[in-house]
């Protein structure tokens, strides 16, 4: 660039200086040879004197317009370069110059605009958080009342009948221990009800997002979690598959709903959990298999929490959730998630 400028600063100049050398030539000879009719010696050594000046004059004034406009191009470049590294209130002065005028308020109203709309964009993803942390605190409050609720349904109602059987076995114990006994049976199996609920609401009290450790890492975490607290085993079968942060932490959730209804319905002994890919990675297929009691779709209730969230969080990705049960031989989840890149 700094050769450039140079360059066509010094073309202006000479082209200056020829401009006026030819100019003032012809004026010399012109009035030597009407006027005062020199000989053709002297009239050369006229010429001569009369080019020479003019090219002096022609390169002082070429000298002092392209200091000027070097000046003014130097000033652009300057502006150019603000801009570039963020200074949005750089302008240029010389808008009312002759030559660079136009490209002077050109690239002021250029800047202009970008300020703008960097105030704009700045005002919007301001407001963009503010709906963030509210859709958060949303989320953490509907989350807090679907636990309590699952508390109150579950948990306390199993914790109310096995006070009142208690109370009732307590009474029977010397008149009808028969009776009595069957009572604490009843208890024994309300109590490990009231405890798999309790296991499947701590396990979905776990982190809800994956900032720490990969979806994999999370998914055999969850595994072990599982069959330490419970007599289950958990056989994994997950490929390696890298997708977008906000189906990985979507899988997640719905991993743990699926584990946690296999927790407090199934009774099972194995669960299977499968991750993969198909149709040439367009789309991810989870599912958890079991070898629990299974239900028959007539008696499943549909409307019951845990399925009509995960329902909702594989209708959110645009996929769909599948159950498949036989009576007496377990349950099956399929959620098929299309990965949008």
């Amino acid at each position: 660039m700094q050769n450039f400028r140079w360059k066509w600063i010094g073309y202006y100049a000479f082209s200056s200086a020829v401009i006026a050398s030819v100019s003032l030539a012809m004026v010399a000879i012109t009035v030597v040879l009407y006027e005062f009719k020199l000989e053709p010696v002297n009239l050369a050594v006229l010429v001569l004197s009369a080019v020479t000046a003019a090219v002096v004059i022609g390169v002082i004034f070429g000298f002092l317009f392209s200091r000027s406009l070097h000046s003014k191009l130097n000033e652009i470049i300057l502006g150019v370069k603000k801009l570039t590294y963020g200074d949005l209130s750089y302008r240029l002065a010389f808008v009312e110059d002759q030559d660079l005028g136009e490209i002077a308020s050109a690239f002021n109203e250029m800047a202009d605009r970008i300020d703008a709309q960097v105030t704009s964009l700045q005002k919007l993803a301001e407001e963009n958080e503010q709906l963030i942390q509210q859709a958060k605190t949303a989320a953490v409050s509907e989350e807090r009342q679907r636990l309590a609720q699952e508390l109150h349904d579950a948990v306390s109602q199993e914790l109310f009948a096995i006070s009142l059987t208690s109370a009732t076995a307590a009474k029977l114990f010397e008149g009808n221990p028969n009776q009595a006994a069957e009572l604490l049976r009843h208890i024994e199996k309300s109590a490990a009800k009231a405890q798999a609920e309790m296991r499947a609401l701590l396990l979905q009290l776990r982190p809800q997002t994956l900032e720490e450790q990969s979806l994999i890492d999370a998914i055999r975490s969850l595994a072990e979690e599982l069959t330490a607290k419970m007599p289950i085993k958990c056989h994994l079968k997950i490929a390696d598959l890298t997708l977008p942060s906000h189906i990985e932490n979507q899988l997640y959730r719905i991993l743990q709903e699926g584990l946690a209804n296999v927790l407090r319905h199934s009774q099972a002994s194995n669960v299977e959990i499968k991750l993969e890919s198909y149709d040439s990675s367009s789309r991810v297929h989870l599912t958890i298999e079991d070898d629990g009691v299974g239900f028959s779709k007539e008696n499943i209730a549909h409307t019951s929490y845990g399925i009509r969230t995960i329902k909702e969080r594989v209708g959110a990705l645009g996929g769909t959730a599948e159950w498949i049960s036989i009576p007496g031989r377990g349950t099956r989840l399929e959620a098929r998630i299309p990965i949008r890149r």
